[in-house]
């Protein structure tokens, strides 16, 4: 019996300051000067053609990012 795989979690932008227990400057410092972080972190869920972006941050791509052991995922 196959499992359905869980999709890693996307982070908005308060739940990322929450989790990192960053400041809006060290968010807006990452997207403005570290285009590593943005190409591997940085999820823009905007609908295709929009002029809108909706960025979300990538969980697990960002803990290996910053060299941050994932803990187990607890159930909520």
């Amino acid at each position: 019996m196959e499992h359905p795989v869980t999709p890693t979690p996307l982070l908005t932008k308060a739940e990322l300051k929450k989790w990192l227990k960053v400041s809006d400057f060290w968010v807006r410092d990452r997207l403005e000067n570290d285009a590593t972080f943005v190409e591997r972190c940085v999820v823009d869920i905007a609908p295709e053609g929009s002029s809108r972006r909706t960025i979300r941050y990538h969980y697990g791509r960002t803990a290996e990012y910053l060299g941050i052991d994932q803990p187990a995922k607890s159930a909520a």
